[in-house]
Formats: C-alpha cells, structure tokens, sequence
C-alpha cells in the first residue's frame, strides 16, 4: 500500500483553505485580551467557530512571537496523562525521560512563543493544570484556548464567542455575517448561486433558523447540490420539531444538533454507516486507514473512496490536498460515535488498533530499504493512531500482549526520532502488563534496556539486559541474545571500558554473522560501536577499519539510517587522527541524511562533529555558532548519546574555540546559534547561506531593530521611540521584543549596555515607517 508523506513543516498554522467572514469584534477583543492576559480562552457552543477565530487571531500574531505560534489540536485525545505529550509532538520536540510538562516547562522558559490550545472542554482540569505551569514557567508565552467552558485558571480572560449576526425578521440582510458567510458558502457549490431580490428572505429565515451557528449554516450550504433553500427551509422545519425539546435548557447546542441530525438524514445508507465508522480516528487518517479499519461485507473496501469523497462533498469529512488526509470535525465526530453500539464500537477499536500494528509491521519490513525514510513520516503523521491503538491495547484485558508486540515494532522508530523517553515508558507499561511467557517480552526488555542506556540510566539499563539475555536463552533465540550482548557492551562503553565493550562487540557481531548476517539497522550499529570503542582507546587504525567493514555491509544490504552512524564514526576518527578535512566531508554527508531521515539525535550529532571540525580547521566562531545549537538541541533530548568520551571530546574542542574568540564574542557566537531553528542551523553547517554572519554581533538584528536599539539606549520610552520614528507604538514594542529575542536579552538595560560596546553604532535618524506590527503582551 502506499502512504502520503505529511508536511514536515514546524511552528506554521494549516493554510485556510474557505474566506474568513465576520468576526471583527472578536478579533479586536482577542488583540485587547492578549495585551492584559497571556491566556485567552475563546468559550462558546460547539460549531460556533472557535477554532477558526483562534487560527486567525494566532495568525495576525505570527510576527510577535520570535520563537513560533504553534496549533495544538486536543479533539483526538482522551487520556489527560499524555496533554503534555500531544503539545511536546505540536513543537517538535522529543520525548525524554522524567514528568513531561516539567520538561515541556523547561523547554519554553525563556521563549517567546503562542500556543494554540484547540478544544480543551474535555480535558478541562489536565488543561489548567498545565497552563498554569507552562504560564508561570514562560514569561513569553502566551496561550489562546477554544473550550465550551472556562479553564477557571488565575489570569485568564474570556472571550465569549457566539452564533454570527443573523438578520432581523423583515430586516435588511446587508451586514449580516450569517448571510455573508452562507453567501459564501453557496457559491463555492454552486458558482451562480447569489443572494438576489427573490431568494433574500428565504435565506435571511434559513440563516436565523440556524441562530447564526458557522457549521450549521456550512452544512446547509453544502445541501444545495441536490436541492433550494426553499427546500431546505422545509426539510429544516421538520427536524427541528422533531429533535427541539431533546435539550430545551441548551437551544444552541440542540439546534447544532438537531442541524447534524438533518444533514445525517439526508446521507445515504452507506454514508451514515461510514461516518459512525470513522469516529473511531483520533485524528487525520488516509484513504488507506479508512478501507482497512471500516470496510466489510456491508460496505466493501473498493466502496469506501466512493463514500467518503461524497462525504467530503456534504461537508462531513475535511480533505488536505497537500498531505491527502482527512479529518472530520470534533462535533461531527462525536455524533457518529454516538451512533454505535458498544459491540460495533468495540470490533471497530480493534481493527483500528490492529491497522496500526499492520502499519507498524510494514515499516519494520522496510527498515533495511531505502523506503525507511518514507515510513518513519508516515509513522510520524499517525502519533495519535498509535498511541490510541497502545492505549487501547495495554488498557483492555486480553489486548495486552498485542499491544507488547506493538510497542516492539516502534523500538527503532521511537529512537531515531528521538523519542526515547515515550518509547521507555511504553515498554516499562507494556511489561507491567504482560507476563513472563509473553512472545516478544525479550525484545521488549531489550528495548527498555536500550532507552535507559541513551538516557545514562545504565543501572537499570543492566538489569534490564540481564532479564533479556536470560528470556533469550531460555527461548534459544540467537538473534535476540546477540542484539542483548551488544547493548550490554554498550553500557560497558558508556561506564568508560573499552576493552570490556570490545569483547562484547565481538561476541555480537560472531553471532550476527553466524545467523545470517545483520538483518537489521540496530545490528549494523555494531560496526559503528566497535568504532567508538577503539577509537576510545586510542587505536585508531583498527576503528577505521571496523567502519569501512560496517560502510561495505550497509552497502550490501542498501541500508541508510545504521551507514550514516557509521559514516559519521568515520568521519569522527579522521578527525581524531588529524584529518579534519576528509571528516567535515563525512560530516556533511551524514547531516543532510540524517536531517532528510528526520532523525533527530543522528542529525544533532552530526552537528557536533561539524563543531569539531570547524575548530580544527581554523574557524573558533562557526565552531561555537554550532555549540549554541546543539548544546539547546541536547538539552531537548536530554540524553548523552555517545557517552561521557564523546562529552569530553566535545567540551575539549568548545574551549579551545572560546580561548580562541575571546568571551565576549564566545558568547555571542553561542546566542546566535542558540537561536537557530533547525533548518537554519543545518543549511549554517552545510555553508548554505544563512543570515547572521558568525563576526558580526549586530548582523541578527535589521537595520530598523539597530535604530530601535540605539534609541533604547539614549533612554527613549517605547511611545518616544514610536514617535521619533514616525512609526505605531505597537510597532515600537515589536521591534523591542524581536530584540531581546534575538540578543537573548531580558531587559532593556541589557540592550542598552550591548549599544554601548558597539563601535559607531547606527544613527536612528531616518523614519521609512517601515515595521512589524504587534502587541506588547504582558
């Protein structure tokens, strides 16, 4: 089968694919909030809009927010233990060890960043709980939530959001949103469609009978494939009566569910029975998920496309032409789900989670092609579906040994995206789960020893591995006890005992080779930790050569991601043996695989080993533009990959550099790397051009922010400096925000002190008006 590659792209809002209508004061009061209050929660009914006001508020806000406006969507989770997981996956970051939101609290302090928090209503406590502690935690951060209550969190402000404005009974429709926005709508069916003299009234009364609800009057729109708006009118009339005293106390929500209900009834059979079905998705889904988890003898697999495409013609099912997904709205969701009974619920669970196992188990087939890359993006773009088929699996009885088998299959995915700390805790509850005889729990031990050893946990790490080399034995499972002895090496090269480590390797690789060689990327890697352990000692002929061995057996099988480790070992013992050159190109080669590969730790390492490799030819400052970047992205991953060798390496080399540049330009060097996103800081590595030359101190900022700066330093309040350059104070407190920003600064003193150490700094004599426009948040 084959699969869409998701969108790779971080910190961007989705595109809007409809005009936006309305919602002027809404805006405004969001823009007023966020100047008074860093978490603004936007309340009202389901299907009013609030999601789409959020998007377009946090969008006019992209340019106020140096590190990132970032969207995370809740609908799809249930389980409030994994809030700080699902905002970790939103901003890109891996998933160590320890409590999640102390260390998604640890990564936000000191960035200015909005997050947008996308239906909390039922998650409302677990949301609290942790904007509270991200808020405190981030004094740049703020927070826009959509819920259909409060967070009743100190400081929040509320933004009431209602139905759009409908026309009075006999009023003029000019001006009405709802109108507008049905207008709209229309037309996008049905391109002649327009609101003229005859059909004004018939659609200002279909408008008001929808009280103004965005998704109520999309849905009706949708409707005029097939017939009028008289027609609709009529047909609205009934259902209305029908389903109107379900929840009299509630008149919004029972018209937003009386106008589901309708379009449901209009759906054919097989519509009907395929929306229920896919409510089973946490999330976005592909052609593919939706054959294989709602297809059967009632609705056969080669009907499925045929449906859902009508479904998506009625306004149902979202489709992104882009990454060829779908989505369906929470609401709608949720009404389908209500549709089934506990047993179709129930077999439906299933096949979703056995689905995901089939995923996985395509992945690990191909985890030796050079298709891997291709089905670790695929694996990525389904986090929801996983983790919903684990949860499923490990939470309901007879499930559990399904869901071991599982969390196996992701080992290798979990680490190259370096989600090590996720991919640890599934294992430690899979075991917990699962007894003593359960098929796969070796490979389980063996991948919980092999997180604890990333994450320098090696005690546990040990105890772990015993447990494994003893399941393996007892089950005569060669493969696995070879893959346990080099782990255990492992754990010896990381306690500092090469010639330990050595014996291991050996013993692992003997056995690889005597039962059919390195069938996977894990076993390639012995090459590259035998490199490591020579290399540790000091012999570094021998390290060569057990990388060209490992080089020509990754050859043979065309494997990428385990030759790009080897590569970079490589690359690391040139550089030790003095051939700084040779190892900048190895170096380069791995960065742009490992990035391409989405591997996180392999692509932080191959930075590291271009910071080495810039002091050794002469270049102190690119070395440390490096070292602000991959000390922040270690930080993130929390794990010291290589071991305490690799470290002092490292540090060796960043000293050098720093007695070369001096400190205070160190420590600038360090800032602008620090600052770099990803992508910049590996396009930086690769010399493919990225601002902000490493000797120049002012380069990050524009030529606007140095006049800013300079009147910052003459003493001027923000108000002044507006003046004195012709320009809105908001874009005044932008520009002053960007700088501290991009300084790493906290204070104004702090800008001040740095124009002052500047030679002939730039004169703010000019007023092109030219600026960013945004908001000062407190």
């Amino acid at each position: 089968m084959t699969h869409a590659v998701p969108d790779q792209r971080t910190g961007r809002l989705p595109a809007e694919v409809t005009s936006f209508i309305g919602r002027r004061d809404e805006l405004a009061a969001i823009e007023r909030a966020l100047g008074e209050s860093r978490l603004v929660t936007l309340c009202g009914p389901g299907g009013v809009g609030k999601s789409r006001l959020a998007l377009r508020a946090a969008a006019a806000l992209h340019g106020v927010f140096p590190d990132g406006v970032h969207l995370v969507e809740l609908s799809g989770l249930r389980d409030p233990a994994l809030l700080a997981d699902a905002i970790a996956d939103a901003l890109r970051l891996p998933h160590p060890a320890g409590d999640p939101l102390d260390l998604l609290a640890e990564h936000l302090a000191g960035r200015r960043a909005l997050l947008v928090l996308d239906t909390c209503e039922h998650l409302v406590d677990a949301c609290a709980l942790l904007v509270e502690v991200l808020v405190r935690a981030s004094p740049g951060l703020a927070i826009i939530a959509t819920s259909r209550e409060p967070l009743d969190v100190i400081g929040e402000t509320t933004v009431p959001v209602g139905p759009l404005a409908v026309p009075p009974p006999g009023g003029p429709v000019e001006g009405s949103d709802a109108v507008a926005l049905f207008a709209d709508r229309a037309a996008a069916i049905c391109p002649a469609f327009a609101v003229d003299d005859a059909g004004r009234e018939a659609v200002a009364q279909l408008c008001r009978r929808l009280d103004g609800i965005p998704l109520a009057i999309e849905l009706a729109a949708a409707r005029l494939r097939v017939m009028s708006v008289e027609q609709l009118l009529a047909r609205l009339g009934d259902r209305f009566r029908l389903l109107g005293t379900a929840r009299a106390a509630q008149p919004r929500h029972q018209t937003l569910r009386a106008t589901v209900s309708w379009s449901h009834d209009l759906c054919t059979a097989d519509e009907r029975l395929l929306w229920a079905r896919l409510s089973v998705f946490p999330g976005a889904f592909d052609l593919e998920a939706a054959e294989a988890v709602c297809a059967d003898e009632r609705l056969p697999a080669g009907a499925v496309l045929g449906v859902l495409s009508r479904l998506v013609d009625k306004s149902v099912v979202r489709y992104h032409p882009v990454r060829q997904r779908y989505r369906m709205l929470a609401t709608l969701a949720e009404f389908g789900a209500e549709l089934l009974d506990d047993g179709a619920r129930a077999a439906l669970v299933r096949r979703h989670r056995d689905h995901v196992i089939a995923l996985a188990e395509e992945a690990d087939a191909h985890r030796l092609a050079r298709a891997r890359p291709a089905w670790a993006r695929v694996l990525r773009a389904a986090g929801a579906d996983l983790r919903t088929a684990l949860e499923w699996s490990l939470a309901t009885p007879g499930e559990e040994e399904a869901g071991l088998r599982l969390a196996v299959l992701l080992r290798e995915f979990w680490c190259a995206a370096g989600r090590f700390g996720e991919g640890r805790a599934w294992f430690r509850r899979a075991l917990a789960r699962t007894g003593d005889g359960a098929p796969g729990r070796g490979w389980a031990l063996f991948g919980a020893g092999q997180f604890a050893i990333v994450q320098d946990d090696l005690d546990d790490a040990a105890d772990l591995l015993a447990e494994a080399l003893r399941t393996a034995e007892d089950a005569g499972d060669a493969v696995l006890r070879a893959h346990v002895v080099q782990a255990q090496g492992r754990v010896r090269y990381h306690r500092g005992d090469p010639e330990g480590a050595i014996e291991l390797y050996r013993r692992a690789e003997d056995a690889y080779a005597r039962d059919g060689g390195h069938r996977d990327p894990t076993a390639l890697l012995v090459f590259c930790d035998l490199g490591a352990a020579h290399a540790m000692r000091g012999d570094l002929a021998e390290a060569a050569a057990c990388c060209e061995r490992g080089l020509a057996a990754c050859d043979r099988t065309g494997e990428q991601w385990a030759r790009a480790f080897v590569q970079w070992m490589r690359g690391g013992v040139r550089w030790l043996a003095g051939d700084a050159e040779s190892a900048r190109r190895d170096a380069r080669a791995v960065l742009r695989l490992q990035h391409e590969q989405g591997d996180l730790p392999g692509t932080v390492m191959a930075l590291d080993l271009l910071l080495v490799t810039a002091q050794a030819l002469g270049d102190p400052a690119r070395a440390l533009v490096l070292a602000g970047t991959t000390r922040r992205l270690w930080t993130e991953l929390r794990a010291p990959v290589r071991g305490p060798f690799y470290a002092a390496l490292r540090t060796e080399a960043i000293a050098a550099a720093e007695a070369a540049l001096g400190p205070d330009a160190a420590r600038a060097a360090r800032r602008r790397g620090a600052a770099f996103p990803l992508a910049d800081a590996v396009a930086y590595a690769l010399g493919e051009g990225v601002p902000a030359a490493a000797d120049d101190d002012g380069a990050v900022l524009t030529r606007r922010e140095r006049e800013v700066a300079l009147l910052v330093a003459e003493g001027l309040t923000n108000r002044a400096i507006a003046g004195r350059l012709v320009i809105a104070k908001r874009t005044a407190d932008s520009h002053i925000e960007h700088i501290l920003a991009k300084l790493g600064f906290t204070s104004r003193t702090q800008i001040a002190a740095w124009i002052a150490s500047r030679p002939a700094p730039v004169r703010a004599d000019s007023a092109d008006g030219t600026g960013h426009a945004g908001r000062k948040l407190s």
